[in-house]
């Protein structure tokens, strides 16, 4: 038994040296190193040598005029006249700005370069990363070269220590579990609250059938008394109608009326007066 838990812990120990080793050959010394150096170096010094203000005033310009700075970094080299490039896509330039500015808390004042951690190339692209050293945490600034050597890629992080890690990752841990046990809570009382609804829904199913019960009320139906006919709208001519029935009348007391043959089937033509209107 505790020669196979020896072997076990050498082979870890094995592993561990590998990775190390394999994590060092990575980090090679790239033909440009001291030009990447040199960028690293400029670029901070840019950033650090502005306030919070400035650089918000910067990024402000920057996106409202996003589309002419691209046109500007095209025309860089006919602009200058050299022929060469500008260093940075316009992407790339926005987010060196932005990075820094969103950890310039975490980071307080610049100190200098703490260490160049070297660069990687892999697929025609070089990362390469510098440490430089702030009073309340260092930064890690890492540059992708495509193979123009145009910067495509920029990060600015600060450097946690392992307890800091530890701490972030424990309050993450409780704000989780936290979350779920309030939820879990909420859940059992809304599953403790279903005991309550048989009873609520027989109180209601009782008034329903009292109320069908009940005989109704003297003022529930009300004999309501009779209705006026619509009165009939007055005629077009009013005084033309009460002529015409005046003359009728008047006709008739003078003995107009059914003639002219003894079933006195046939009617006689009004006289004159019963035609008043012609």
């Amino acid at each position: 038994m505790r020669r196979n838990m020896k072997k076990i812990i050498s082979l870890l120990a094995l592993l561990v040296c590998v990775m190390s080793l394999a994590g060092c050959a990575e980090r090679e010394t790239l033909p440009k190193e001291d030009m990447y150096k040199a960028n690293s170096d400029k670029y901070v010094a840019l950033l650090t040598s502005q306030t919070e203000e400035e650089l918000n005033e910067q990024i402000a310009y920057l996106e409202d005029n996003f589309e002419d700075f691209e046109q500007e970094i095209a025309l860089y080299p006919y602009l200058m006249g050299s022929g060469s490039k500008f260093d940075f896509t316009a992407d790339a330039y926005l987010a060196l700005f932005k990075s820094y500015v969103s950890n310039m808390d975490e980071f307080g004042a610049y100190v200098g370069v703490k260490e160049y951690e070297g660069g990687v190339e892999k697929d025609g692209e070089v990362t390469y990363d510098v440490v430089y050293e702030f009073e309340k945490h260092d930064m890690r600034l890492s540059l992708v070269y495509d193979s123009h050597d145009i910067i495509t890629t920029v990060t600015a992080d600060p450097i946690y220590s392992t307890g800091e890690i530890l701490q972030k990752a424990g309050m993450n841990t409780l704000l989780g579990m936290g979350v779920v046990f309030a939820v879990l809570i909420l859940i059992s009382l809304i599953i403790s609250c279903f005991n309550f609804i048989p009873a609520i829904e027989r109180k209601f199913s009782k008034k329903k059938a009292a109320e069908k019960n009940s005989p109704p009320s003297p003022g529930r139906h009300r004999r309501q008394g009779p209705q006026k006919a619509p009165s009939r709208p007055a005629g077009r001519w009013p005084g033309r109608q009460k002529a015409l029935r005046q003359a009728l009348m008047g006709c008739l007391r003078q003995g107009y009326g059914r003639a002219g043959s003894p079933s006195g089937r046939y009617w006689r033509p009004l006289p004159p007066c019963a035609r008043p209107f012609g």
